[in-house]
């Protein structure tokens, strides 16, 4: 289930970014001037936090690593088959970000975006997989009991 997750949210994430790198030559309205797309060539991560490059790509690395791991060790675990997919969703969700994100900041120094809500940040689809992720752990966690 991790890697038919993680196969399928890395084409979504490619497929995305590459249809806003050909279509999105001008700013397009979704919500008016609340949310809307348009293509930016990010340099730094979340929030426009800026890091040396040098530290993403080893922070990048290791946080993949981290990840397999600890997803590993959870699922080995986890005896319910229900919750067994569940976690393999989420990790493939967020592999699947730490993975693509760091090969274009590896190929480009630079990641695409393209999704852009007023008074909060620009993003890609990738970078929505950390929120589906953190909330599939939430619940999880909470339904582990």
């Amino acid at each position: 289930m991790l890697y038919i997750t993680l196969i399928i949210w890395l084409l979504l994430d490619f497929i995305t970014k590459y249809l806003a790198t050909i279509y999105l030559k001008e700013k397009v309205s979704l919500v008016g001037d609340f949310v809307y797309l348009q293509l930016t060539y990010n340099p730094w991560i979340a929030f426009g936090i800026k890091v040396p490059f040098w530290l993403l790509k080893i922070w990048t690395l290791a946080l993949i690593i981290w990840i397999y791991y600890y997803y590993r060790g959870e699922l080995q675990q986890e005896k319910n088959p229900k919750k067994q997919n569940t976690l393999s969703f989420a990790f493939g969700l967020i592999l699947a970000w730490a993975i693509w994100n760091g090969f274009e900041r590896v190929l480009n120094e630079r990641v695409i975006d393209f999704v852009w809500v007023q008074y909060f940040s620009i993003f890609n689809l990738a970078d929505s997989f950390i929120s589906i992720w953190a909330l599939l752990l939430i619940y999880y966690y909470y339904n582990k009991k």
